[in-house]
């Protein structure tokens, strides 16, 4: 019985560094922005979905009645205006079915200027809202998940930076 307890104690010590400081990074699924269906932008932002080749693209959903969702879009809006000269484009696609009245009220107030939808969908399935997807310069999905999260704005950063190589 010590020979097992010896053993399991030497097996867990040599496999706690494996487990230990940053947690494993989510698989990103294979999708593209070719995926990605729009609708008609409703708040009056000009939108050509072909001009997005080249361009990196973070694809918000979020929904006029989801408190996290209405926090996060001025922090949207300031990201899109920081990296808009150097290639990143953001489109919203409000998920809630709420009035065009009900959006623009919410889009007023959060000084968004990027183009939003009422509609539309993601290659990729999502726990909830709000779920942001990026998309690198070629297209390829890089990052999906909850726009609060550190790791948003650094796949953005790096997405960017990758196209700047090209």
């Amino acid at each position: 019985m010590k020979t097992v307890a010896t053993l399991f104690c030497a097996l867990l010590a040599c496999a706690a560094p494996a487990f230990a400081g940053k947690k494993d990074k989510p698989s990103v699924p294979d999708a593209s922005l070719s995926q990605v269906r729009w609708t008609e932008v409703i708040n009056d932002v000009a939108f050509d979905a072909a001009a997005l080749d080249g361009k990196v693209v973070v694809v918000e959903e979020w929904g006029v009645q989801c408190p996290p969702c209405i926090a996060s879009l001025p922090e949207l809006a300031k990201l899109a205006r920081r990296y808009q000269k150097k290639g990143l484009v953001v489109v919203g696609m409000e998920r809630q079915n709420s009035s065009q009245e009900q959006i623009l009220a919410v889009l007023k107030k959060a000084k968004v200027k990027y183009p939003v939808m009422a509609g539309g969908s993601t290659p990729v399935p999502s726990d909830g809202i709000p779920h942001a997807l990026v998309f690198g310069s070629d297209g390829k999905l890089v990052w999906h998940g909850h726009p609060a999260d550190d790791e948003f704005e650094d796949s953005v950063k790096d997405a960017l930076k990758a196209a700047a190589k090209k």
